[in-house]
This record gives C-alpha cells, structure tokens and sequence, in this order.
C-alpha cells in the first residue's frame, strides 16, 4: 500500500492514493463499456421511446447506484451481505420486477412510442433506479470493487469509497449518455415501423427476462 505522500489533498486533508488510481480508472472504464443490464436498458428505452427517455433512464440508474456506494460508504452493503435471508429477498424482488418489465414488452410490442413525455419520462426514471436499488448485487459489486482502491493511512476510508464512487458514477454515466443519444436517432424508424417495434421490444423483453432469471437464480456471493 502506497503511503500518504501519494495521496491527492484537499484544505490540507489527503482524499485518495494517487498511486492506485490509473489502475481504478483502466477498471472503471472496462467495467463501464462491458454490455451488461445498465446498458441495455439505457439502450432498449432511448430506441423505444427517444433520446430525452434514455437519458432520463441513465439518470435513474446513477440515482440508484449512487445508494449503493453510500450504502457501501456506511458499511451497509457489508452488513446486508451477512444477512442472507434480507438479502435473497431483495434479489427475488429485484429479478421479479425485471421479468414484469418483461411482460410489460411483451404485452406492448406493437406500440407505437408513447406521446406524454411527462409520463415517459417519469416512468423511465423510475425503472432505471429500481433496475439498480433492486439488485443487491451491485451492492456487493461496490463492496468488493471499491475499497480495494483505499488508503486507510491518507483519511477516512468512507470519504475515499465516496471519491472513488463519483468517479466511477462520471466514467458510467458518460457511456450510458453515449448510449442513449446513439439509440435515441433509431426512434423515427420505430414509429414508422412496426416490424421494428416488434422486434426491438421482442429483444428487450429477451434481455429482461434473462436478467431477471439470472438474478433469481445467481449466488447470493459476488
């Protein structure tokens, strides 16, 4: 572990190491442009329902990681994976409400994009943040990734996790951005066609349901 020298200060007080930050980074960025559930659904709802929902969406996603990495600041994450009962209810709940996002693509295949941005928009929020606040795994995913980019010998542990978060929150957030407004041009297409509609709510309900499952069915261990 690198001493305090290697620390980045702040009024006098030294928030992270320096020395572990490139290799957080080079992680952050890998981790953030591997396909995963924060991607397709930043990807399914920009495609189905434009731009400003995408974003809207990618949104809710940061909203819900950001309490994980609080949760994993307090030591919370840490104490919820002691308690394995609480923590395989979370992740029935988590892997249910992806499979009735499922159905709910399923049930609207034909759909043209709905016309109240109020209500996408809000909707699109929603489901982002609950896609994340109903997964323990990110949870666990923080609790294992973070700290081991932390210097108890420069500060407090929890400020650094918090650091280390919000960067993490920026590198994600700027992919998922990237996602939606690419996905978004794809909207015009859709409502012309309903082949499209069909078949791009046909994949999101394909992706739902896997990612639902596979949280239904995944170890509680990270």
């Amino acid at each position: 572990m690198a001493g305090a020298a290697d620390g980045e200060t702040f009024g006098g007080t030294r928030m992270i190491d320096l020395s572990l930050l490139p290799l957080f980074l080079a992680g952050g960025i890998a981790l953030a442009l591997a396909p995963g559930p924060d991607m397709a659904f930043t990807l399914a709802t920009a495609a189905s329902q434009g731009r400003r929902a995408g974003l809207v969406a990618a949104a809710g996603i940061c909203t819900g990681a950001a309490f994980w990495v609080a949760a994993t600041a307090m030591g919370l994450a840490a104490l919820l994976a002691t308690f394995e009962h609480a923590l395989t209810a979370i992740r029935w709940i988590g892997g249910a409400y992806l499979l009735f996002l499922a159905v709910q693509a399923i049930r609207h295949m034909d759909d043209v994009p709905e016309a109240n941005p109020a209500q996408r928009l809000s909707s699109a929020f929603r489901r982002g943040m609950l896609t994340n606040l109903l997964n323990p795994k990110i949870g666990l995913f923080f609790m294992a990734f973070l700290p081991q980019f932390t210097n108890p010998e420069i500060g407090p542990v929890w400020l650094q996790i918090v650091i280390l978060g919000t960067l993490f929150f920026a590198i994600g957030t700027t992919v998922l951005v990237v996602v939606a407004l690419a996905a978004g041009s794809a909207r015009a297409v859709l409502v012309r066609s309903r082949f499209w509609r069909r078949a791009l709510n046909g994949l999101a309900a394909t992706a739902f349901a896997a990612l639902g499952l596979r949280l239904l069915f995944m170890r509680n261990a990270v």
